[in-house]
């Protein structure tokens, strides 16, 4: 992983991982359900312009993958998510609002064979004595 701190206090982020299993006997079911390839890309500033106001956009891709299970075997499609948030600070009282959302744009995927499909989660929250 990489981030950056730009000046102003903005923030760019990039990590990638992957996991393959090596010399797996022919036949052999290893139940390990995870993506060769993923990666998140994320960009924010906590302070913009030394504000109360605050955001973070972050993109995550996971390719596709192979997934086993007791109930069934089957192919998961790759999939890519934006979620993004903006804040704001209550200094005063020394809490935050958020508004923001996860699965932003609401492209349905699924993480595993045999679940439900993922949609989009939006969200507002109070934070009290955060900082």
């Amino acid at each position: 992983s990489v981030n950056y701190r730009f000046q102003k206090g903005y923030e760019l982020g990039v990590n990638l991982s992957g996991d393959q299993l090596q010399d797996v006997d022919p036949g052999l079911v290893t139940f390990f359900n995870t993506p060769k390839f993923r990666y998140n890309i994320t960009f924010g500033n906590s302070k913009i312009n030394n504000s109360n106001w605050g955001f973070n956009v972050l993109y995550r891709w996971q390719d596709e993958m192979l997934w086993e299970g007791t109930f069934g075997t089957g192919d998961v499609e790759s999939f890519g998510t934006l979620d993004a948030q903006v804040n704001y600070r209550l200094q005063k009282i020394r809490s935050m609002i958020k508004l923001g959302a996860t699965n932003l744009l609401n492209k349905y995927y699924n993480s595993a064979f045999g679940n439900p499909s993922v949609g989009g989660l939006y969200y507002i929250s109070f934070g009290y004595n955060v900082f």
